[in-house]
This record gives structure tokens, C-alpha cells and sequence, in this order.
């Protein structure tokens, strides 16, 4: 609805592989620096994950939506050197959806790195999503090799999201649509109440024709 336009930071894995060139068609870029710098001195927009692949690709052992940053800084410098203001946002659902049966250690591929094998049964539901308030960096001037600045900024966002993230969670706990059959059940039994009212209405409203014209004939024949 605003027409922006996202640049994706992606892996630099995916650039090495098959499906790269599709990442690229929809926009996606390879999260390194010099490309950041790139986007930033044309003021595009763009969007990182600083979890990356090792959040994406979550182990069983680890809580769901829990966010795995570790101590990276990158996305905090980058920001504070060109001004960026950044937008915290999250989304909850995805992670529900599915259960990991096992989780297989990939380390030739990157230290510490682990793919879930997740079940085929699918639960469903909806997706939400949350959009915080911009956080400012302007006020540091560019300096961005500073480790205090840049840690504030991260830890800033941090908080952000991962209130996003519970404000999301007690929605979704409460939302009685949240599952796709229950919404659907919800949504069937709304139109039968509706077509059911509406059938009453009609056969009320044709009952008091009925007993208007009774009184009518009534008045007729005394008359």
C-alpha cells in the first residue's frame, strides 16, 4: 500500500547454489557490506534478519520465536553509518506449524549449523505480524565502528521485537480463528446464522401479511 520496495539480505550460501538467480529476480541480496553500502548510499530499502541462518534453520532444543543474534553487530553499524532509521518487526505462526522429528548436524557446511527434518502433518494457522515504532540512529553521527553505539542499537531492537513478539503470541492465544478449520467452522456457522436469520425475518414478515390480510377480509365481510 506505500510502494516500498524491500531488498532482502540473504546467505551467502543461496548465492552459491541453483536458486540464487530466483532470490535475485525478487529482489534478494547478498548480505555482505559492500553490498549494505551499496543499497544504503541509494536509500533503498532493505531488509535483514540478523539471525540468519542459524535462526532460520532452528534446532529442536531451542524455543520457538526465540531470537538467536548472538553478539552480531553488522545490521547496528551499518545503520549508524548511513542514518537508517530502523523499523522493528516480527511475525508469529510459522514456528507452530510445524514439529521437528530430527535435527541433522551440517558443520562442513558452517560451524555449529543444523537442519530440522520437520513432520509432513501441517497445523494450519494463521500468520501475524507486528510493526514497531522506527528507532533512530542519526543521533550517532556515523560513527559507527563504535562498539557502545552499535551494541545500543542492536539491544534497542532487540527489545523491540522481542516485545512484538509477545504482543503477538497473546493475540494468537486468543484469537479463536487462529487455526484454518476452526476458522472455517467459524466462518460456516456465521452464514448459517445468518441465512437462518434472514429466514426468519422473510417468514416472519410473511406471517404478518398474512394476518394483515385476514383482518382486512375480516373488516370486508362485516362491513
Amino acid at each position: 500500500e506505500r510502494k516500498v520496495f524491500l531488498r532482502g539480505l540473504s546467505d551467502h550460501f543461496h548465492f552459491g547454489q541453483l536458486h540464487g538467480e530466483i532470490l535475485r529476480i525478487f529482489g534478494a541480496v547478498d548480505g555482505s557490506r559492500k553490498n549494505v553500502d551499496c543499497l544504503m548510499k541509494t536509500k533503498q530499502n532493505v531488509l535483514v534478519y540478523p539471525g540468519g541462518g542459524h535462526e532460520v534453520l532452528k534446532p529442536s532444543n531451542v524455543p520457538r520465536y526465540t531470537l538467536m543474534w548472538k553478539e552480531r553487530l553488522g545490521f547496528a553499524r551499518m545503520a549508524i553509518k548511513h542514518g537508517y532509521p530502523i523499523v522493528p518487526c516480527c511475525s508469529v505462526g510459522t514456528e507452530d506449524m510445524m514439529d521437528t522429528i530430527i535435527d541433522i548436524p551440517v558443520g562442513f557446511l558452517r560451524k555449529d549449523l543444523q537442519i530440522p527434518i520437520i513432520s509432513p502433518i501441517l497445523r494450519l494457522q494463521k500468520v501475524y505480524f507486528w510493526f514497531g515504532e522506527p528507532i533512530p540512529t542519526d543521533q550517532y553521527k556515523g560513527d559507527y565502528m563504535n562498539d557502545e553505539f552499535a551494541r545500543e542499537v542492536r539491544d534497542k531492537v532487540k527489545t523491540a521485537v522481542e516485545s512484538g513478539i509477545q504482543e503477538l503470541k497473546e493475540k494468537q492465544e486468543n484469537d479463536p480463528n487462529r487455526f484454518l478449520f476452526d476458522h472455517a467452522a467459524n466462518c460456516a456457522n456465521g452464514s448459517m446464522k445468518m441465512i437462518l436469520d434472514f429466514c426468519g425475518k422473510a417468514i416472519n414478515k410473511q406471517s404478518l401479511h398474512e394476518q394483515h390480510t385476514d383482518d382486512q377480509l375480516r373488516s370486508e365481510k362485516k362491513d
